[in-house]
């Protein structure tokens, strides 16, 4: 995915956002003042660590999704579900920390904050379903065939194959002696006496030692 280039907050679009249509202009300033607010320099660095924070956001969700065919308004939708989702964040941090204080002021404000964590949660929902973005359209969006299937698990079991098994080479002609697969891999007395027909050489390997070598004895080979 290509760099995209994210917004800072706009104070009079995020305003208009339903979980703070209820709050009154003076607690929405007070809201956006210690969310975004002070000095410019203070300004500047808030944003630039929440366009880090978004970033890191989008990027994660870039794991699990495929944002390579965006119009400029799903961006803007992206833009606004990360935003959203790092709000809610922050209240379920806000809350988490007020959950032991039962006062009358402060049962209040969590009854407050609870009520933008649903508005956002609703938020979130939707603009995932409008991009499309849910497990279930995702899921029912998916089309692997079973070739495609058979190739996934024939490499991971080929992974699996060679994170567990052991190649041993024969230290003089690197001719390859012998494939084990230990069932105790950290037993330290495990070992195994080869004989090379090749160059007529004996050998005595210790297994255990192998894992720290990449599964083989002579680090150098290639398998």
């Amino acid at each position: 995915m290509e760099n995209k280039r994210l917004h800072t907050p706009n104070k009079r679009r995020t305003r208009n956002l339903a979980q703070y249509t209820e709050m009154s202009d003076e607690d929405f300033n007070s809201f956006w003042d210690e969310k975004y607010g002070g000095g410019e320099e203070d300004d500047q660095e808030i944003l630039e660590e929440l366009k880090a924070r978004m970033q890191e956001k989008l990027d994660d969700l870039e794991k699990d999704y495929d944002f390579s065919d965006m119009k400029a308004n799903d961006k803007i939708q992206l833009e606004s579900l990360v935003l959203a989702m790092l709000q809610l964040d922050d209240l379920e941090k806000e809350v988490y920390k007020r959950r032991s204080d039962i006062s009358d002021t402060n049962v209040l404000t969590l009854e407050k904050l609870n009520k933008m964590m649903s508005e956002l949660r609703r938020d979130i929902s939707s603009i995932s379903t409008d991009l499309q973005l849910t497990k279930k359209i995702r899921n029912k969006s998916k089309d692997v065939s079973i070739v495609q299937r058979w190739q996934e698990l024939a490499k991971k079991a080929s992974d699996f194959y060679k994170q567990k098994m052991l190649y041993i080479f024969c230290p003089d002609c690197r001719t390859l002696l012998a494939n084990v697969w230990l069932l105790y891999s950290d037993e330290e007395k495990n070992k195994i006496i080869l004989f090379c027909d090749r160059c007529k050489t004996k050998h005595e390997i210790n297994l255990n030692e192998l894992y720290d070598t990449g599964n083989k004895n002579l680090p150098d080979i290639v398998i």
